[in-house]
């Protein structure tokens, strides 16, 4: 049966730049729709921690904002690292389904798998012996340590279901079937609401009845709601009609080529991730030594926390929209047409610009009303009035970034995963080593400390690093080379 989105449109190609082909834009959101469900409804499995926690008396709510965001950007790094296997499964996979190779298809998920596997029982292990040395560099604040390290160590149990659920992710969206993780993803949201809410304010659920946990039950929930979630990707790979077609469960499949090609496309983008969540790791350390400076009760790390949450949901957004443009991309390569991979990239990176900046201007439009469904403050309350100087200091850095870092990070973070589709991993890696510790955090401490211009210039900082991203990908896109690589 022909592949539907391999079909070439005549009409549309040429015209201005900024034109959307409306034949490529309906196929590139049939298929990349339920994939930014997917992913956002599992992120948001972090933003509900953060939501409820934040409806805690304001002496848990500030400090456990805080935290979730120190131990989440730990868990980001290695659980980003490991993630990373989906890159190389999905540019196999969809490549060699292209090309009709279906059993070499099944055979990228048993590699991928067998990949993942052996590397989240390492990365776990060093991640539970670093996590808290990580920790107590990133957070000068007794409590919010505290808490930090016990909300960390309880996520990082989870980092084998996030490694596995991603090499599972990354075969079904690869063979365009991307509505197998979005459904999955739904469900660990909905459990692990219910969940946050009995562990965190305390509840029965089913005969049980538990105290409130407060910051560890946030932690519980989500690490649940993770194996479940792998759980039901399992079950659905073992029905009949995927067992026959693509052969996955079987021992001859393992093949040293096939881990290794998937284990070197997966080793740049992991390592680009990495890279990333260094950066943010300083760049979360400037902002609580602000705290120190300013003696700001936590103030600007809460603030920071909410800020970097609510970009997160859009960032994720754009690599769902991009991951959907992988496919794409690698399918269009596989079937012997790069001038549509090229078309399909393009028009991806427009529309998530588009869409992106009209959501960016309404956030900058109304920043308090965002600001408060993470911190709500009430002033019946004693002591909400501390909600309230978060919720003002975080105003002007989130009207900056919805405003221009948006539109600039939803073309880059899709540009990026066409590249990744294309399997010109390495170069994206290099790219974001040069921006962070040559941008990002440099200007970070520079305008935030000496400058002074306190949080608001470690967001400058930030959207410059995201115009960089932009710029770099777009002109590696341009040229075209990603359009010979060999996989």
């Amino acid at each position: 049966m022909a592949n539907p989105y391999m079909q070439v449109p005549q009409s549309g190609n040429g015209g201005p730049w900024w034109r959307i082909e409306w034949v490529l834009a309906k196929r590139i959101v049939s298929l990349g729709l339920p994939v930014v469900v997917g992913m956002v409804t599992q992120t948001a499995i972090n933003t509900v921690d953060l939501v409820m926690i934040g409806r805690l008396p304001e002496e848990v709510a500030v400090p456990g904002t805080a935290a979730i965001l120190a131990a989440v950007v730990v868990l980001w790094a290695f659980g980003g690292f490991l993630s990373a296997i989906s890159v190389g499964t999905q540019a196999v996979s969809a490549r060699r389904f292209s090309e009709g190779k279906l059993k070499q298809v099944g055979a990228a998920l048993t590699n991928s798998l067998l990949v993942a596997a052996a590397a989240s029982l390492l990365i776990t292990g060093l991640a539970l012996w670093l996590a808290p040395r990580l920790l107590q560099w990133m957070v000068p604040s007794p409590e919010v340590l505290r808490l930090a390290n016990s909300y960390g160590f309880i996520r990082l149990l989870g980092l084998p279901s996030m490694a596995l659920t991603a090499s599972y992710k990354s075969f079904y969206d690869g063979i365009g079937q991307v509505r197998v993780h979005m459904t999955v993803a739904v469900g660990m949201s909905l459990l692990n609401a219910v969940l946050d809410y009995i562990l965190i304010f305390g509840g029965c659920l089913g005969g049980i009845c538990v105290e409130p946990m407060h910051v560890d039950g946030a932690a519980w929930g989500s690490l649940f709601s993770s194996y479940a979630g792998l759980l039901c990707m399992v079950l659905w790979s073992l029905r009949s009609q995927d067992r026959s077609r693509f052969a996955v469960y079987r021992w001859r499949n393992a093949r040293l080529s096939v881990g290794g090609t998937i284990a070197r496309l997966s080793l740049w983008s992991g390592l680009a991730s990495l890279i990333l969540m260094t950066g943010v790791v300083v760049f979360i350390s400037i902002v609580a030594h602000l705290d120190v400076l300013e003696q700001a009760r936590d103030i600007n790390s809460a603030a920071c926390s909410i800020i970097v949450h609510i970009m997160m949901i859009v960032f994720v957004g754009c690599l769902a929209f991009g991951t959907a443009t992988a496919v794409l991309v690698s399918q269009s390569i596989g079937a012997g047409l790069p001038a549509l991979a090229e078309r399909y990239g393009k028009q991806s990176a427009l529309l998530a610009m588009y869409v992106m900046g009209m959501l960016g201007a309404l956030a900058a439009l109304f920043p308090q009303t965002v600001l408060h469904l993470f911190l709500p403050a009430d002033f019946a309350v004693a002591g909400d009035e501390l909600k309230e100087m978060v919720i003002a200091r975080a105003v002007p850095s989130l009207r900056l970034a919805a405003l221009i870092m948006t539109p600039l990070s939803a073309g880059a973070m899709v540009l990026t995963q066409a590249l990744y589709g294309a399997g010109k991993t390495r170069y994206v890696m290099v790219v974001e080593l040069v921006l962070h510790f040559g941008c990002l955090v440099p200007l970070a401490w520079l305008f935030a400390i000496p400058l002074r211009l306190g949080l608001l210039g470690c967001w400058i900082a930030a959207t410059l690093y995201a115009a960089g991203l932009f710029g770099a990908t777009a002109w590696a896109f341009a040229r075209g080379k990603w359009k010979t690589v060999a996989l």
